[in-house]
């Protein structure tokens, strides 16, 4: 299964998080370059596919910088804050109810929050010159969203437990360039919670009896969508556009500062470390997200 769009969009922000470091902002807000140093060149008995060797309080360093950057997004790069990330698309669709009622939906004005807290599990990364896989876990994520059902109007939610995300990238240099060539994965969660507004006008308890089934039936049902068992036509295209998306915003990043492999692993450095030219976020802007604390004390 393809990765939901919100996390391609923090695939295409880590990444471009590092494109960015190699750049830098004059006073009067125009970008300039920063000379990277030059690497040492790959022994020519290195193996492209061979598994590289890496510094886990490095890489951590970075993940921590790319978490407190996700609040302002990049967008220089068309990436906007997804912290939390708000969706101006629009879905409409219909189902039934085990024929018990049929179901006109539509849903805007997304809102998703927890995207800047996750985990990375070292033991299980894997990084070559020619591919990367990482497995990151989101403790909760929830997304909010305007809806109508059948006419009547509400806001609904979704909160997903500890969701486990592999996030698996294919790349290769091409005249001394880095090329994204694939972006996959899959995804699977631990429990969910909804609340699906107004889904029975009429009776609060088979409302609530409805929410808890659909709550606890995601996870089987996120399972199945990974295997391919379960089809969703709407869905897929959204995937779809949300992979084209990543990957053209990477590439023209890369190819625009002009990034191979070693230049980037670099960059990643220097973003962690937060140089003047590294182009984070002032702290001074990055607010405490008040949500978090609303997750934690429970109230919905």
């Amino acid at each position: 299964m393809a990765t939901s769009p919100p996390l391609r969009m923090i695939a295409a922000s880590i990444l471009l998080a590092t494109v960015a470091s190699s750049y830098g902002e004059s006073s009067n807000g125009q970008m300039h370059m920063v000379t990277v140093p030059s690497t040492t060149p790959v022994p020519a008995t290195t193996s492209q596919t061979e598994p590289l060797a890496f510094d886990e309080p490095t890489v951590d360093k970075f993940f921590s910088t790319v978490q407190s950057q996700l609040h302002c997004g990049y967008p220089m790069f068309g990436i906007p804050s997804l912290a939390p990330l708000k969706l101006s698309y629009t879905l409409k669709t219909s189902f039934d109810l085990l024929q018990l009622k049929k179901i006109n939906i539509v849903a805007s004005n997304f809102t998703v929050h927890g995207l800047n807290n996750f985990t990375w599990n070292a033991a299980k990364a894997r990084f070559t010159r020619t591919s990367a896989s990482v497995i990151f876990t989101f403790p909760n994520v929830t997304a909010f969203a305007q809806t109508t059902l059948n006419g009547a109007n509400g806001t609904s939610y979704v909160e997903m437990r500890n969701i486990t995300v592999l996030l698996n990238a294919q790349y290769e240099e091409k005249d001394d360039l880095l090329y994204i060539t694939e972006l996959g994965g899959s995804i699977a969660l631990e429990d969910a919670k909804v609340r699906i507004a107004s889904l029975f006008p009429k009776s609060v308890k088979l409302t609530k009896i409805w929410n808890r089934a659909i709550g606890k039936s995601m996870p089987i049902l996120v399972e199945l969508f990974n295997g391919g068992k379960l089809k969703i036509e709407y869905l897929n295209r959204l995937l779809s556009g949300a992979k084209f998306y990543a990957m053209n915003t990477i590439n023209n990043g890369l190819s625009t500062y002009s990034l191979n492999f070693d230049r980037l692993a670099e960059a990643m450095v220097k973003f962690s470390n937060g140089t003047s030219d590294s182009l984070q976020c002032d702290p001074a802007a990055v607010l405490a997200d008040g949500f978090a604390g609303w997750l934690r004390t429970g109230s919905h």
